[in-house]
């Protein structure tokens, strides 16, 4: 929503199989989102290289509000099954333009609801830290941006939890955390202890996120220096 009335909401392509059924998850999800998320454009675009929650998103602000655009693969709004679900996760920054997806569109039937709401409350809730100034992503180091985004979705996931909003499990969450990190280094306890910290909330600002990221395994693919 926006000041000035509903958010639009639009999927591209417009043609792809399973654009209605995404718009209306997309606006279900922003009906319910609290804090409300002031958006006056959103876009969905379904060309992402990978099944990666750490998703490229964009945001600009413009004369009626707030526009926002977000690229997914079909993948993560599709029934989970083999050949499908998150692929191997591929290093990014946020601000990546459009990667050319799957050439075989999905059909209507593998769209799965709960995956989308999951992907769109997880999505949406980011955005609005963005448009908040909870977060600024120009300010986290590009040698700690994976990194950085894991831990940041690990937080958002379980302010969804506590809001009784679709979310990644705490299971899922920790199974992620452990195949990032796990090639880095030795995970300790300490490590889950941050884990826990973000789950819980009891780190929420970005900088003290920032302090704890870089207590972790330094990641192999790093973003630069």
């Amino acid at each position: 929503m926006s000041a000035g009335g509903p958010c639009r909401v639009s999927v591209v392509p417009a043609d792809w199989p399973l654009a209605s059924l995404l718009v209306g998850a997309a606006e279900t999800a922003l009906e319910r989102l609290e804090p409300p998320l002031e958006l006056a454009e959103c876009e969905l675009v379904a060309d992402a290289l990978a099944a990666d929650d750490r998703t490229w998103l964009r945001l600009r602000e413009g004369p009626v509000g707030w526009r926002l655009r977000l690229w997914l693969h079909p993948d993560q709004v599709l029934t989970d099954r083999p050949g499908h679900g998150h692929l191997a996760v591929i290093g990014s920054e946020w601000r990546l333009g459009p990667i050319p997806g799957a050439e075989t569109p999905p059909a209507e039937a593998e769209f799965s609801l709960p995956n989308a709401q999951r992907f769109l409350y997880q999505q949406f809730m980011l955005a609005g830290d963005v448009i908040a100034g909870r977060l600024i992503p120009a300010e986290v180091p590009p040698s700690l941006v994976e990194a950085f985004q894991e831990a940041w979705l690990i937080g958002i996931d379980g302010r969804l939890q506590r809001l009784g909003l679709p979310h990644l499990s705490a299971g899922e969450r920790r199974a992620g955390f452990l195949r990032l990190f796990a090639p880095a280094g030795v995970v300790t306890p300490g490590h889950w202890a941050i884990f826990n910290a973000l789950w819980d909330g009891t780190l929420s600002t970005q900088g003290d996120v920032l302090a704890k990221v870089r207590l972790l395994p330094a990641l192999v693919r790093q973003r630069g220096a």
